[in-house]
């Protein structure tokens, strides 16, 4: 994880500091590989705990891209609306984070956004989402807090939920690139009310981390 991802992962980490116990904190930053075009279902190396698929059946690939931070997982391709799902094997979860980029501002609109919704089995719990800021890095991170959750989908969408962001050309959209995801040890702990506000002022941090940055690049 380079340093320009250490705020985002510290206020992650405050967030779920009002544990009653212990918990830890996964990161899967995809160093390790396995690298190239992957088959759905597979797991990053040393985390056979959280699968990952494309909505289409193809796509997934582990590589570097220049925007990115070292190597990063992929759903190829911009023209047919794929996206991810990620299914963890270990039981549910309260917490996930990931980095995101990826989003040219040749392909994409004002408005569009990475959208991130998580369920229970088939249930659906809930779903986040994070404009994009447009500049083409890996700079921007999205997350959900409320839990239990054993599944989720991470897909690039304009305003009104259309995976064919548009930019320059008619049903293109974007590859999804994510990175440094980031989530709680499965042992379906609900948090405490005081760790939900905790929780809630760790995504404030995150929000204003992200705010900062904009405006720096504005």
């Amino acid at each position: 994880m380079r340093l320009r991802h250490l705020a985002p992962a510290l206020a992650a980490a405050a967030a779920l500091a009002g544990y009653g116990t212990a918990h830890a904190l996964t990161v899967i930053d995809f160093e390790g590989g396995p690298f190239g075009t992957q088959a759905d279902g597979f797991n990053a190396v040393g985390f056979p705990m959280l699968s990952f698929f494309s909505d289409l059946g193809a796509g997934l690939e582990l590589a570097a891209i220049p925007e990115g931070d070292g190597n990063s997982l992929l759903v190829r391709n911009d023209t047919n609306g794929n996206f991810l799902t990620g299914v963890f094997n270990d039981g549910t979860h309260n917490f996930l984070s990931m980095t995101f980029g990826n989003d040219d501002p040749g392909f994409s609109n004002p408005g569009d956004r990475a959208v991130l919704t998580v369920y229970n089995g088939a249930a659906l719990v809930g779903a986040t989402f994070v404009v994009f800021n447009r500049n083409d890095k890996m700079d921007q991170t999205i997350g959900f807090s409320f839990g239990p959750f054993d599944n989720w989908t991470l897909a690039y969408t304009n305003a009104a939920g259309n995976p064919f962001t548009g930019g320059g050309s008619v049903n293109t959209g974007l590859i999804e690139v994510i990175d440094n995801i980031t989530f709680d040890d499965g042992a379906g702990v609900v948090p405490e009310p005081a760790a939900w506000a905790m929780m809630i002022m760790g995504f404030g941090g995150v929000g204003a981390i992200l705010r900062r940055r904009r405006s720096a690049i504005a």
